[in-house]
């Protein structure tokens, strides 16, 4: 009875000490307590005190497309030649002067209901002889104070692909300029595509 007892204590610590050595031993699958992890999507050691996620590296430059808060769809197809002219779309404006195109083309500006001001033109392409001018309206978007709102041009993705040059001159037209209030943005335009309001 008492040898029996014993071979029952004996092979209970022998099972004790065979689960504590392979606690030591990593598993060939399994992960390492001490490898530090990388916090998805920064790059930064777990338990290191990083730059805030939410907030952009002091060293890198915030090329952002402003957030704003939909407002309803537009779409306006209008034929301009020659002559020049300009299209409204939602307090949007792409004005065309004389001479930018050398035939009558139907034009077609989409400003979608999306959480950015944005325009889209079609045909998709096309390109002016003379800059146009894109007039972006961003009334209903948060900008911060310490940034120069500029009109990016965008993938259908909404990759922000380079910027317009800001447009040095005002527009002159008067059926334009009647009325025209609100925050705004202007650019030279050379061709058409996906363009929208970024800082």
């Amino acid at each position: 009875m008492i040898v029996r007892r014993f071979l029952i204590v004996l092979g209970l610590l022998a099972g004790a000490a065979a689960l504590v050595s392979s606690c030591r031993e990593a598993s060939p699958v399994g992960v390492d307590a001490r490898t530090r992890t990388v916090v998805a999507g920064r790059g930064t050691p777990a338990g290191d005190d990083g730059d805030d996620p939410a907030e952009p590296p002091e060293d890198e430059e915030s090329d952002s497309l402003v957030a704003c808060r939909p407002l309803p769809y537009d779409s306006v197809t209008q034929t301009i030649g020659p002559a020049g002219g300009f299209i409204e779309v939602r307090h949007n404006w792409l004005v065309v002067p004389p001479g930018a195109l050398s035939a009558p083309v139907t034009i077609t500006a989409v400003a979608p209901s999306d959480t950015v001001a944005m325009v889209r033109f079609q045909p998709e392409g096309l390109r002016f002889q003379t800059t146009a001018m894109l007039v972006l309206t961003y009334d209903n978007c948060r900008v911060p104070k310490t940034v120069t709102p500029r009109i990016a041009l965008v993938t259908d993705a909404l990759d922000v692909i380079g910027f317009l040059t800001p447009a040095t001159v005002s527009v002159h037209d008067h059926r334009f300029m009647k009325g025209r209030k609100g925050r705004h943005v202007i650019g030279e335009l050379q061709h058409f595509s996906n363009y929208a309001v970024a800082w």
